[in-house]
């Protein structure tokens, strides 16, 4: 059993970029009635404490939601993010993805967690419950594969694994691919470090343990399937070269929908001097298959 925990990182600058892309995609599937499927394959706990004894050893919050709660922001996008975290961040919690789209999703909607660790399953079904949501203890991979297609033709799949281990981005890649094959119409939001001293993307994932230059390789992989489109978004809160370890991340959305490219890159020209850690801060918006 892998030993990730994401109680050690909720709330960081990653989490930002992947919540308000999250936010914002499934507020797109809601601008119409019928219902859709939300599935979440590593959902986590749902909810996170932030005076709990791993999120104060990391203290990553700091640098994430932190910097945000209490500022003003002219972005509807940012506002309605804030309006809806800033409410745990008064009992020193933060809502993971399962507890943010259980906020959002209508009583058509359904909602789909998977989760694989032993205690994160635990505290998941003690955080999440309630009508069209279903709770799964299974490896992330094998459930999507398995899921799907739901019944619901519209739908979203977040996928944003702990990448614990180099292997996992190649992983990421063969199942998005064949996912896509059995539900070509769902999102597919993937979320991805960005990690300091890269070195040189090895397309077999295989010279080495490193995780440095795994998620521009898993890029390509993504890149190299004919996706109806395919949209990178990332977060750079400083240089690579001024960090040690994990200085942004990224979205890789699939079957990105109409106008949610301007959306995201309006919300990131607000987000990013408030995030940033230093002068070198940057976001990008691109698009790596267009239609």
């Amino acid at each position: 059993m892998l030993s990730y925990r994401h109680s050690f990182h909720a709330g960081n600058h990653g989490d930002v970029l992947k919540h308000i892309s999250q936010m914002l995609l499934i507020d797109k599937l809601k601008s119409k009635n019928k219902g859709f499927c939300y599935i979440d394959t590593h959902s986590g706990a749902g909810i996170y404490q932030l005076d709990s004894d791993e999120a104060l050893k990391t203290k990553e919050f700091q640098q994430g939601i932190d910097c945000l709660v209490g500022k003003s922001t002219q972005n509807q996008t940012v506002s309605d993010y804030l309006s809806l975290v800033s409410s745990y961040r008064k009992f020193m919690q933060y809502p993971g993805s399962p507890e943010i789209a259980k906020s959002m999703l209508r009583p058509q909607d359904k909602l789909v967690l998977i989760e694989l660790h032993n205690q994160e399953i635990q505290n998941l079904r003690s955080n999440m419950g309630g009508k069209n949501i279903a709770i799964h203890h299974r490896d992330g991979y094998e459930g999507l594969l398995a899921l799907t297609p739901p019944e619901m033709q519209r739908g979203i799949v977040l996928i944003d694994p702990s990448y614990e281990v180099a292997s996992e981005y190649q992983q990421v890649v063969d199942t998005v691919i064949s996912a896509y094959k059995k539900w070509n119409s769902a999102i597919y939001a993937i979320w991805y470090p960005l990690i300091a001293d890269r070195a040189a993307a090895d397309p077999s994932f295989s010279s080495s343990n490193s995780k440095q230059g795994k998620s521009e390789s898993m890029l390509e992989g993504l890149q190299q399937h004919p996706f109806k489109n395919l949209l990178k978004v990332e977060l750079r809160v400083t240089k690579g070269e001024q960090a040690a370890g994990m200085y942004g991340s990224g979205m890789a959305i699939i079957n990105a929908p109409w106008q949610f490219d301007h959306r995201v890159q309006e919300a990131l020209v607000e987000l990013t001097p408030l995030m940033a850690q230093n002068d070198s801060a940057s976001f990008s918006v691109d698009w790596l298959i267009a239609e």
